[in-house]
């Protein structure tokens, strides 16, 4: 949705029942319809403004959602949600997902009424948002959840553990010790995954096989504990970071440092490769909170003023690329803005919907993905 539209039109459908809900805004008028599809009762109400009457049309999306009611919208414009699917609760650090040949896994958060104790749950739902699966995890907070292709199986960090998940026999294996950790980072790429726990990182193969461990120091700065790791697309690199202001690149091969960028960052959120690995993306964590970019041929640090986002302040909560690193989108807020990679250009932004502060996105083949904190799972067409 544009922040400047004021004409909308949501179709939504309870599965189970087979009602549906049309919801239809424009300017200060919301129509209603609501029933089964051969017995629709239309109602309409105007506000006193425009913004009054989108409010509502969200408002009764969002009690629609909750109820089970699923948006379904396969013809969706560009900034249009092609789903919206209430799925639950989540701590607000902690709403991950991960596409699959499966489906799609999105965690839950619950907790028990009476005993206060907290729950989370692997869901796995299909593009259409129908529930196929549902798991119970080891702990609660799954803060990163990855596919590894060559296994079919998902990688996890729960609670700084680091879990395997059999996606065929769905089960959940410990592969990086038992002791409770403060840190923990994990990346997976096509032949290596590595992942970092209880002062120490590890590169694996595709069997969890060691193929290098290093130790590593940590120390908390005003509250925060700068940890990160990113391996590249290719596996033969990792960028690492656990000091304020530096990110190691180091050889997947051997764990011999080949670059030390230094800079005036402090914390990184999150880091990528792109342009066949000379280029480090980095998503600045306090500071300025805005998208930082390293060339790694020169190890200098270089603007892309084209990628930057067209309001007064700079500042990134999260980022993500699609497949082939052709399109990056960025989000400040509850906006997300699209950005042609290759050509470095701005393409447009749209409202990120039932969203109240932040949010987890990723590329859903070609559309983007979202997990807000609010409890929905939404894809948008980008």
């Amino acid at each position: 949705m544009s922040k400047k539209s004021k004409n909308l039109t949501h179709s939504l459908i309870d599965n189970v029942s087979g009602k549906l809900l049309n919801l239809r805004l424009s300017d200060k008028h919301l129509i209603s319809e609501t029933g089964k599809p051969d017995k629709l009762r239309a109602t309409e109400k105007t506000f006193a403004d425009a913004a009054d009457a989108q409010k509502n049309f969200f408002k009764k999306e969002w009690e629609a959602l909750k109820k089970g009611f699923v948006l379904n919208n396969e013809n969706a414009k560009i900034g249009e949600p092609v789903l919206h699917k209430f799925i639950g609760g989540g701590n607000t650090g902690c709403l991950s997902f991960e596409q699959t040949p499966n489906g799609i896994y999105v965690c839950k958060n619950t907790q028990d009424n009476e005993s206060g104790e907290f729950t989370d749950y692997l869901i796995l739902i299909d593009n259409l948002g129908a529930v196929s699966h549902q798991i119970a995890m080891p702990f609660p907070l799954a803060w990163n959840i990855s596919y590894r292709e060559e296994t079919n199986s998902l990688l996890l960090i729960i609670d700084h553990f680091i879990f395997e998940y059999d996606i065929e026999k769905q089960t959940f294996r410990n592969i990086a010790g038992e002791a409770r950790s403060m840190t923990s980072f994990l990346s997976v790429s096509k032949y290596k995954t590595a992942f970092a726990t209880n002062g120490k990182t590890h590169i694996v193969d595709n069997q969890n096989n060691d193929l290098l461990t290093t130790n590593y120091d940590f120390e908390m700065i005003n509250g925060t504990v700068p940890l990160d790791g990113k391996l590249s697309k290719d596996g033969q690199l990792l960028a690492f970071h656990n000091k304020a202001g530096e990110v190691q690149i180091i050889d997947t091969s051997n764990g011999e440092l080949i670059k030390n960028i230094v800079g005036n960052f402090q914390y990184v959120q999150e880091m990528e490769f792109a342009e066949n690995n000379n280029l480090l993306v980095i998503q600045e964590q306090h500071g300025t909170w805005r998208m930082r970019y390293f060339d790694l041929t020169s190890n200098s640090e270089i603007e892309f003023k084209g990628l930057e986002i067209p309001e007064y302040t700079k500042e990134v909560r999260n980022f993500c690329f699609n497949a082939d690193y052709s399109k990056l989108v960025l989000v400040q807020r509850t906006t997300a803005y699209v950005y042609d990679f290759n050509a470095k250009t701005f393409l447009h932004s749209f409202d990120l919907q039932h969203v109240v502060k932040t949010c987890n996105i990723k590329f859903v083949g070609e559309k983007l993905g979202v997990r807000s904190d609010y409890g929905c799972f939404s894809i948008y067409n980008v």
